[in-house]
């Protein structure tokens, strides 16, 4: 993501000011109220709009507690949407209803075909008077009545949104659902993104270092058109007001079959969703252990606990547990690791390969399979947490028909004390069951000019999603900032991504080239050391209500777009679900 400012005098601020001049920036300061533990942020004050009618949910609605609704069979609505967004389980299988991923953004439009370098790499990534970079710009009213609309989605459905996410909060924001020229969702931009508002409270909506953020699901039949009335924005560096804007959209669009079984978005589908929403947001804002999932075995069967004594891991002596499949299937529910050891070049050597039915799914450095890197970098996220006290923890599900192996080695000098517990359940495993995946693109030394896309990997041979990134950079002293590419992400063949993004920071929740670590559910800046944008970042993006399902391929390209021509150095892991057997590109030991 482009700044406001020239480059050389936003970096100069930047790492002259440190954190404080983001202090001194005009947001509100709401917006960043301190989280009450590992993540999330507590409620923040009633909302307050001004003229008009009240805001129609309260904090009393988002914090009861009560029965919930049962769905109906097949159901798509706010309440099934929001249910999956504290519980990883649906992950594990092929959906019920079928759906693809998209993404409207702001990007630059005159990226339009590798073939021409010199727009396929452009970085005006925001919406201005001059750069639409959007849908359209509609004319509203006549006369000196007349007024812009900034239309930031239109599509067709049947679909949700379950994204939102901006560096530029401003205006008011309308979701128009299937033809109605009433807004079935209508709020200040900087509001509805920042968590202010009920029932969008973090996590669901929040700030994490300067990036605005909605993570909620809003279903449609029919059409969903989403605008913006200003692009008057706040430049946080200078202070003064400019027009721009940038912007992203997730989407699902579910085959027309869809459209039966959804429930659009409204305020009355809110209220129906009360109990579920209270309970998943709860969930959120403790440790980040997942719901309960609904039972999937016989009344009885208890999980199977596997221990792993802890002990000192030397070269060629590795730790394996094998496991048996219960009758019809299983899944490791739960991967729990602890260890004393914090020297990076020893974690590094360390190895976790998981094995499941002979194929092996998974083999990586230890920590880095948690989420971050290099080193020990205590977070808490949904699915993946590390903690200070040496405890490492995995609660993507795991399934598997007949037999899970899990193998612990270490290549280097002396030993590494290490130990835990896996979780077994019982889980039917049939022709819709996925295997989990993990995989890292090791560290690799990239010159950034010309610019390029790195290509992190490719998914081949069968259907699955995507469900998560890690991305790990050093950049060298006193270089400038690095995370100006955008994500690209193509899905069974296309030859223009279906997810095109505005910057690296934007993918991964933040904003700003801000160098805070932070923790959220879904998304994390782990890793900063500075000084300035020099130095080590590890950041993550867990793809929960926003899976990127895929039929065939995958192929995810980041753009190596750096301020400086220099070398910087990129790793990547990616997580994915698929049927057995599908292929990758990534490089095998």
């Amino acid at each position: 993501m482009r700044r406001g400012l020239l480059p050389g005098i936003a970096i100069a601020a930047v790492t002259l000011g440190g954190l404080l001049v983001l202090a001194e920036r005009p947001w509100r300061p709401s917006a960043r109220l301190p989280p009450p533990g590992p993540i999330g942020h507590g409620p923040p004050s009633e909302p307050e709009l001004g003229p008009g009618p009240p805001w129609p949910w309260t904090r009393a609605q988002t914090t009861a507690t009560g029965p919930e609704v049962r769905p109906e069979p097949g159901e798509i609505s706010v309440l099934t949407l929001v249910g999956e967004m504290a519980s990883l389980e649906h992950l594990a299988r092929l959906p019920d209803a079928a759906f693809r991923a998209a993404q409207a953004s702001s990007y630059d439009r005159r990226s339009l075909t590798p073939a021409d370098p010199a727009g396929w790499f452009a970085n005006d990534d925001f919406i201005t008077n001059t750069k639409a970079n959007v849908e359209r710009v509609e004319t509203v009213g006549e006369g000196d009545k007349a007024a812009k609309r900034y239309v930031l989605l239109d599509t067709k459905g049947p679909g949700a949104i379950v994204r939102l996410w901006t560096a530029t909060p401003t205006g008011t924001l309308r979701v128009y659902i299937d033809d109605d020229p009433v807004a079935a969702l209508e709020a200040p931009m900087e509001r509805l993104l920042s968590g202010a508002l009920s029932p969008f409270e973090p996590p669901f909506g929040q700030v994490t270092s300067m990036g605005h953020t909605l993570y909620f699901p809003l279903p449609y039949r029919r059409h969903c058109v989403v605008t913006l009335d200003s692009i008057l924005s706040t430049d946080p560096f200078s202070g003064a007001r400019v027009d721009r804007v940038y912007y992203q959209v997730g989407v699902r669009t579910y085959g027309g079959a869809a459209a039966t079984h959804i429930r659009p978005f409204s305020w009355g589908e809110l209220e129906r969703a009360r109990a579920t929403i209270a309970r998943v947001r709860a969930t959120l804002l403790s440790s980040g252990a997942p719901a309960p999932a609904p039972p999937a075995t016989p009344p009885g069967a208890a999980p199977l606990v596997t221990t792993l004594a802890q002990r000192p891991l030397v070269a060629g002596q590795p730790v394996t547990a094998t496991i048996a499949a219960p009758s019809g299937g299983g899944a490791i529910t739960e991967v729990r690791l602890s260890s004393s050891e914090r020297d990076p070049a020893k974690l590094l050597r360390t190895t976790l390969t998981l094995t499941f039915d002979g194929e092996v799914t998974v083999r990586l450095p230890l920590v880095d399979f948690f989420g971050t890197g290099p080193g020990w970098n205590p977070y808490r996220s949904l699915p993946l947490s590390v903690e200070a006290d040496g405890t490492l923890l995995s609660r993507f599900p795991m399934p598997f028909h007949r037999q899970a192996r899990l193998a612990l080695a270490y290549d280097g000098p002396g030993s590494v004390a290490i130990g835990g517990t896996l979780t077994v359940q019982q889980r039917r495993f049939d022709d819709t069951s996925l295997l989990f995946h993990a995989r890292r693109r090791p560290r690799e030394a990239i010159a950034t000019r010309p610019f390029k896309d790195w290509h992190i990997a490719t998914l081949a041979g069968g259907a699955g999603h995507l469900v998560g990134t890690v991305l790990d950079v050093e950049n060298p002293p006193q270089a400038m900032w690095w995370g100006e590419g955008d994500e690209k992400i193509f899905v069974d063949g296309e030859t223009f991504p279906a997810i095109f993004g505005t910057g690296t920071e934007d993918y991964f929740g933040y904003a700003w080239s801000s160098t805070q670590t932070f923790a959220h559910p879904y998304h994390a800046q782990t890793r900063a050391t500075g000084p300035g944008f020099s130095g080590q970042f590890s950041m993550n993006r867990f793809h929960i209500l926003d899976p990127i399902p895929f039929s065939s391929s995958l192929r995810f390209d980041l753009e190596a777009w750096h301020w400086s021509d220099t070398t910087m150095t990129l790793a990547a892991t990616l997580y994915w679900y698929a049927r057995p057997h599908v292929s990758d590109d990534f490089p095998r030991p």
